[in-house]
C-alpha cells in the first residue's frame, strides 16, 4: 500500500525553523543527559529516522557511521548546516526518506535510533516492521518516546492531538507506543533510565520511555528443528 506522500507546508517549515530554540533549554538538562546513554555505545552502520535538525548528532560516540533518514526538507537543510559545522568525527549524511520506508537493504544495519519521531510517523506498525527488515540479526533498536498516558493524562493527550498534529508537524499525543514497541517481540530489552521530575510529569508528552531492543539472532540447527 502506498503512502501518501509528504507535506510540508509553512507550518511545519515554522515548526522546524523554531525546534532548537524552543527545546534549547529541555535538550541541555534533561533530553541531552538520556541521548548520550541512549546513542553514545551504538557501534557498527547506525541509521536514525526522523533525524530532524540533528539533535542526537553530538551523542554518538561510537558508531563507525550514521545514516540520518528525513523526510520533510527544512529539517534536512538544518541537517546538512549542522554537519557542515562539525570538523572532522564519525562520517554521517543525510537520507531522504521516511521510517515506513527505508532505503536500506534487508539485515544490513547493526543499530536503529528513533528519539521523539515514532508520534508523528503516518503508519506506527509500517516504520516498526521496516526497523526489524533493516536491522541485522541481533541489531539494536535505540528508542526515546512519548507515549499515551492514562486518566486525566489521557485525556488532556486527546484532546489536544489535532492542534500537535498540525502545528508540531503531525504529532500525535495520544498514541500508545510503548504497546506498539513491545509488540516489536524483541529478543531482550535493556531500558534506560528517564529522569522524571515533576514538571516533566506534568507535560503532555510524559510518560516517556527509552530503550534498547535487541532484535533475534538467527535460529541455531536444533531450534529450527523444534519448529
Amino acid at each position: 500500500m502506498s503512502l501518501p506522500p509528504i507535506t510540508e507546508d509553512h507550518r511545519a517549515r515554522r515548526f522546524a525553523d523554531g525546534y532548537d530554540r524552543v527545546f534549547a533549554e529541555v535538550e541541555r538538562t534533561f533530553l541531552g543527559p538520556i541521548r548520550s546513554r541512549l546513542v553514545g555505545h551504538l557501534t557498527g552502520r547506525v541509521v536514525e529516522i526522523g533525524a530532524g535538525t540533528g539533535a542526537n548528532i553530538r551523542h554518538f560516540a561510537s558508531a563507525d557511521r550514521v545514516e540520518l533518514v528525513e523526510p520533510f526538507p527544512r529539517m534536512r537543510e538544518q541537517l546538512h548546516r549542522r554537519l557542515g559545522a562539525r570538523e572532522g568525527g564519525i562520517p554521517m549524511r543525510v537520507v531522504d526518506g521516511r521510517a515506513e520506508e527505508l532505503p536500506f537493504a534487508d539485515g544490513s544495519v547493526d543499530a536503529v535510533v528513533s528519539t521523539l519521531v515514532l508520534c508523528s510517523v503516518v503508519d506506527v506498525q509500517r516504520a516498526l516492521a521496516e526497523v526489524s527488515r533493516v536491522l541485522a540479526p541481533g541489531g539494536v533498536f535505540a528508542y526515546l518516546e512519548h507515549s499515551r498516558g492514562r486518566g486525566l493524562k489521557r485525556i488532556v493527550q486527546t484532546a489536544i492531538t489535532p492542534l500537535t498534529i498540525r502545528y508540531a508537524a503531525g504529532c500525535h499525543h495520544d498514541r500508545d507506543l510503548a504497546a506498539a514497541i513491545a509488540g516489536m517481540g524483541a529478543a531482550h530489552v535493556e531500558p534506560v533510565h528517564v529522569p522524571a521530575p515533576l514538571g516533566i510529569r506534568m507535560l503532555p508528552e510524559w510518560p516517556l520511555i527509552a530503550g534498547r531492543a535487541t532484535v533475534p539472532g538467527p535460529l541455531s540447527l536444533s531450534e529450527a528443528a523444534d519448529r
